[in-house]
């Protein structure tokens, strides 16, 4: 028998800092590295909230996300680039990454583990609200900021 593969459907893409990011029609949002790197990094791109509205590149597709899959060579996740997204259950991390900034991954209820086995930092805020996560894998001496983990029933750290 013949296996058939069917091809990957893009719904939208676009520039995130320095990353390229695709989302397919499967809810599965990927960043890829560019070329071009600040300080001799690879990182996306922080967000924040103009008069009330966060505006992310992907925003229109937040329902429909549920898988972030960041490839290596990127080395931070920027400020609020995963902020409430309602739907998103798994989140697949290179190597590379050393630092997860200020609310992220906020409020993110669907969210239920998180592989942060290789990362200096996770900054403030960075996964506040995220309900559902029970498992955190983070590695011995890396900085954790107030309210990194707040409300999350699965960190057995200080917060």
């Amino acid at each position: 028998t013949v296996t058939v593969t069917e091809p990957e459907v893009i719904i939208a893409s676009g520039w995130s800092g320095y990353t390229t990011w695709k989302l397919n029609d499967k809810g599965v949002l990927t960043f890829t590295p560019s070329d071009q790197q600040e300080n001799g990094q690879t990182n996306l791109k922080n967000y924040w909230k103009v008069n009330g509205v966060l505006t992310l590149p992907w925003g229109a597709y937040a329902e429909m996300i549920t898988t972030v899959v960041i490839e290596d060579g990127i080395h931070d996740i920027g400020q609020m680039a995963f902020y409430e997204l309602p739907n998103l259950q798994e989140v697949v991390l290179p190597e590379s990454i050393d630092e997860v900034r200020n609310y992220a991954f906020k409020n993110v209820v669907t969210l239920t583990t998180i592989n942060l086995n290789v990362v200096e930092a996770v900054r403030e805020g960075a996964f506040y609200g995220c309900t559902a996560l029970q498992v955190i894998d983070l590695p011995e001496g890396a900085v954790v900021e107030d309210w990194a983990f707040s409300k999350v029933p699965g960190y057995k750290g200080e917060n």
